[in-house]
């Protein structure tokens, strides 16, 4: 009997399959890792805003209590003087005849204005040096979420994330090293003088208009530091 040659495929079949199956799979892998990593990458950068925004709610709480030391600050930051109610001023070619003895002036107390300053509160200021910022500075000075210590006590230690506390540590499916955040910078972006006319006669308010910087970091439990930076302008007047 005759017998036929038959040449085996089974072997390159499998090869052919055992490939397609190897690139698929490094493929999905791939892809699972890189998703994976977005995912991370996407949490810490929430972590990271969120702590930003904690930092504007701690900031906003602060102004809403005291919007009059802010403005007294910024006041101080221009040279004016903050005790003078500048709503008293119902002449604008003459505002020297606000100034009563239970309004006090000068109207500005480092800096020539609409007349000479006289009686100085701060003398031997020395504005090259910066110093009129400092009441700005000081006012953001405890706005972090960090221990501070003011006249011997200790405050915001209920605010620190650094490190994170652990009753909230052993409620995150994945906790963070530690989260800070802190007014980096606080500017005076402008100055609005508004003038009412009245049956009284004409009422000028001001109002001052602040740029609130808040910057945060924090540190995955890899050990990644992400940051983020929030900011936000304020209206607030004395009254």
């Amino acid at each position: 009997m005759k017998q036929t040659k038959r040449h085996g495929m089974a072997i390159p079949l499998v090869l052919v399959f055992a490939t397609a199956l190897g690139i698929v799979a490094t493929y999905l892998i791939k892809s699972t890792q890189q998703y994976n990593r977005s995912n991370m990458t996407s949490f810490a950068q929430l972590q990271a805003h969120f702590t930003a925004r904690a930092g504007v709610e701690h900031a906003m709480l602060k102004i809403k209590f005291l919007h009059r030391e802010l403005y007294d600050a910024i006041c101080l930051a221009q040279g004016r003087n903050p005790l003078f109610d500048f709503t008293q001023v119902t002449d604008l070619n003459s505002p020297e005849t606000a100034i009563k003895p239970y309004n006090p002036g000068p109207i500005f107390l480092y800096r020539s204005g609409q007349f000479s300053p006289t009686n100085l509160f701060t003398p031997g200021f020395s504005i090259s040096s910066g110093q009129e910022r400092r009441w700005l500075d000081t006012f953001m000075s405890d706005i972090k979420s960090d221990a501070t210590v003011f006249d011997g006590v200790s405050t915001n230690g209920v605010l620190s994330m650094k490190p994170l506390p652990t009753n909230i540590k052993n409620r995150m499916r994945e906790p963070f090293n530690l989260a800070e955040y802190g007014v980096t910078s606080l500017n005076i972006a402008a100055q609005e003088i508004a003038e009412t006319a009245g049956a009284g006669g004409s009422k000028v308010s001001n109002t001052a208009v602040v740029e609130i910087v808040v910057r945060s970091v924090v540190e995955t439990a890899r050990g990644e530091a992400w940051d983020y930076e929030i900011r936000k302008t304020v209206r607030i007047n004395r009254d």
